[in-house]
């Protein structure tokens, strides 16, 4: 079946308001959006904020500025940068009073991240494999303290400009017309909403507060398919760093996405999950042992297949707590109809 059609089908029958796809097709790449979205609009891309921190990160780690092998005395645990950016630092889900901080209407990102300073890890480093929001708000205070600059701009000039990722933005107006709200959101806690609250848009969160397009994303997804060369003919990572991607990190560990879905092994590389032979999983069963992927819990997907070279993104706009994702019709058949 044609991906299109699994996305107007989806938004035909209510499962959600909008969607946008991107996809590496035969043709070159592939676009489609349906519902309540313009071809412009823009998602709330939650979690796939992660990988465009660990790209800057490693972009970092070329330039000096980062030792991806060092110590992490933010950690406090002897974990490295490479284990806190493939979640095996050993941070639980305490996040140190973040939470709190996020809602006080006055608070900012400085005040945000002295509280993360704060949050002991619950384990050794390389023990399990824990998802953990706390961890990539570690990276980004590290970077911002090794290079002087707040993880925004060198994000920006590192990964986001150089890919040409225009409409993408850590953080987002709240009245801004071209974001489309997310349905069962969540809440960001005392009924300030994830997503579409005012404090979470203001914030942009280095673990989920990114707001973009599906042929943005696309574009990072085929720079590191490509081993760190982008679109747009600039090269952001070297061949062997941009591989770091792509390749297990850490031992074979126990651990996954909280109550979400866990496995005995569950191999992770910087910055995004791999496919392996997990069972079950988001992605379904279409992609090789090879992908590497992420979600986000507004409703987003990423993949990238190095054995067939073929990419996709899916960005839609309902929260992922019912699991409607899993459904007939959605992530895992649209994941298939795009490599197929």
């Amino acid at each position: 079946m044609d991906p299109r059609t699994l996305a107007d089908d989806l938004v035909a029958r209510g499962v959600v308001d909008a969607i946008q796809l991107a996809w590496t097709g035969g043709d070159g790449v592939e676009l489609h959006t349906a519902g309540a979205a313009a071809p412009d609009s823009r998602f709330a891309l939650a979690s796939l904020t992660k990988p465009i921190v660990a790209a800057a990160c490693l972009v970092a780690c070329e330039e000096g500025v980062l030792d991806l092998d060092a110590p992490l005395a933010l950690a406090g645990n002897g974990a490295s940068l490479r284990d806190v950016l493939s979640h095996a630092a050993g941070f639980g889900p305490d996040d140190g009073g973040a939470r709190r901080v996020q809602l006080q209407r006055e608070s900012s990102w400085a005040d945000v991240a002295a509280a993360y300073r704060r949050v002991v890890p619950a384990a050794g480093p390389r023990t399990r494999r824990t998802y953990s929001n706390t961890a990539y708000a570690i990276a980004a205070i590290a970077l911002e303290d090794a290079a002087g600059i707040g993880y925004v701009d060198y994000a920006h000039a590192a990964v986001l400009a150089p890919l040409r990722m225009a409409r993408t933005t850590f953080g987002a107006a709240p009245d801004d017309p071209d974001v489309v709200p997310v349905r069962d959101p969540g809440l960001l806690g005392h009924g300030e909403q994830l997503f579409n609250g005012e404090r979470f848009r203001r914030l942009g969160l280095p673990q989920s507060g990114a707001f973009g397009s599906a042929a943005d994303y696309l574009a990072l997804m085929r720079t590191v398919l490509a081993g760190g060369a982008a679109p747009t003919g600039h090269r952001i990572l070297a061949d062997e760093t941009c591989a770091e991607m792509t390749v297990n990190q850490g031992g074979a560990l126990p651990g996954g996405v909280g109550s979400f879905m866990e496995w005995p092994v569950c191999d992770w590389a910087i910055g995004f999950e791999l496919r392996d032979a997990k069972v079950p999983h988001w992605t379904g069963t279409a992609l090789s042992e090879r992908a590497f992927t992420h979600f986000g819990s507004a409703g987003t997907l990423a993949f990238g297949d190095p054995a067939t070279g073929r990419a996709g993104v899916v960005l839609a706009n309902r929260g992922t707590y019912s699991r409607w994702m899993l459904e007939a019709g959605a992530w895992p058949d649209i994941v298939a109809a795009m490599v197929a």
